[in-house]
């Protein structure tokens, strides 16, 4: 089955017009092609999304932070997508401008207001979902998604040279403590006080995207991951000490994991 931003796409080709992209309206037999896509597309994402984040945690543990920022913040991105999908919203391009529609008879695709599927997917979950706890606050006066691009972009692009053995402030807290008692702590909070907070928010706030996608998308019931997945899941999850085990909790109580 193809993704849906595929299905879209094919719906258009890589010649058309913003206009005539604008103009197409979808129909009953688009609505079911697209949404069955977007449910598989929501298990995908989560699942990417979780192995963002296991990925960053094997990094911080060696001391490697800078793709580790990169990750983290893919972790919230793939979230964020994954939540957009399950609501029957699909981010797509045709060429370089970006749109979205929701999977319904009669919709029509709206032009996204900014470039690049990554800053779209970021605006349209936040304009889809103005009361979200994932955006009820700011970290260090911007908003929370802009952060985690601005985080992301400053790894990627901001410098030649890798920080490392320095991993900068954002993680100050978590190498002082250990990534195991950090998350622990996180798991275990159930207020968002370290959710935006700059000292603790590189990892508080993707581990709790994930757990709120998790719920939504459990609710939904699409969740899905297959035998050898849920095995790579679950070994991923290990420090020096051995199974990190609040992570595997988490995994089973949303559902990606048995």
């Amino acid at each position: 089955m193809p993704r849906g931003d595929s299905y879209m796409f094919s719906l258009f080709g890589a010649g058309a017009s913003r206009t005539t992209v604008r103009a197409r309206v979808l129909t009953n037999v688009d609505v079911a092609s697209l949404s069955a896509a977007l449910r598989v597309d929501a298990a995908d994402y989560y699942y990417s999304s979780w192995i963002s984040f296991l990925d960053a945690v094997q990094g911080i543990n060696k001391g490697f932070c800078t793709w580790a920022t990169v990750k983290l913040y893919y972790c919230a991105f793939y979230a964020f997508r994954a939540s957009l999908a399950v609501d029957d919203l699909c981010v797509f391009n045709v060429g370089r401008p970006q749109f979205t529609v929701v999977s319904r008879a009669g919709a029509s695709p709206v032009s996204c207001s900014v470039p690049g599927t990554h800053k779209a997917v970021m605006e349209v979950f936040q304009n889809e979902n103005p009361g979200h706890l994932l955006l009820s606050q700011q970290i260090s006066l911007q908003n929370a998604p802009d952060w985690m691009i601005d985080r992301r972009e400053a790894a990627n692009y901001g410098q030649g040279r890798f920080n490392e053995p320095n991993c900068g402030v954002e993680f100050d807290f978590v190498l002082a403590h250990g990534i195991r008692r950090t998350i622990n702590a996180y798991l275990e909070e159930t207020s968002a006080i370290y959710v935006f907070d700059p000292d603790h928010a590189m990892i508080a706030y993707p581990l709790k995207a994930l757990s709120l996608v998790g719920d939504q998308l459990h609710a939904a019931g699409v969740l899905g991951a297959d035998d050898d997945e849920q095995d790579f899941l679950k070994t991923s999850v290990r420090d020096r000490t051995g199974v990190v085990s609040a992570l595997v909790r988490e995994m089973r109580r949303v559902g990606i994991v048995v």
